[in-house]
């Protein structure tokens, strides 16, 4: 998939500077690149910061989530909306849950299939569709 010279993609430590205004002369150069007409960040992008967001920088999951929300209605950030918006809401709400857990539940509701694994917690608090095998 060619997305174009117009479109540039992102990787977490510019989204991470851009949110936490941390490193000033970083956080200018995210700023510059977060106004940029169409701005590209992969999941896995998005499941790095959430990751760095709530264990290396100690935010609460509610802070994380709303921070996602914030920068995923981004109207100039493309993203896989439709996964990613189940995956924060599932976050923010499933406390007992990682990102990536919330994410393949997300994904495999979404898709409409039940999701097999062995992780108790991720059966327990991933919906109806999170089976044991």
């Amino acid at each position: 998939m060619d997305l174009g010279k117009e479109m540039i993609s992102l990787d977490a430590n510019v989204i991470l500077r851009f949110l936490l205004n941390d490193v000033p002369s970083q956080t200018a150069k995210a700023r510059t690149l977060m106004t940029r007409p169409a701005v590209y960040v992969s999941d896995v992008v998005i499941s790095e910061v959430a990751f760095v967001l709530e264990k290396a920088m100690k935010f609460d999951r509610e802070s994380v989530a709303l921070l996602l929300k914030t920068l995923t209605a981004l109207p100039n950030l493309n993203h896989n909306s439709h996964v990613l918006a189940e995956t924060i809401s599932l976050f923010g709400a499933r406390k007992r849950l990682s990102f990536v857990d919330c994410y393949a539940a997300a994904e495999s509701n979404l898709f409409g299939t039940n999701l097999y694994t062995f992780d108790k917690k991720l059966i327990s608090h991933g919906g109806p569709h999170v089976l044991a095998p």
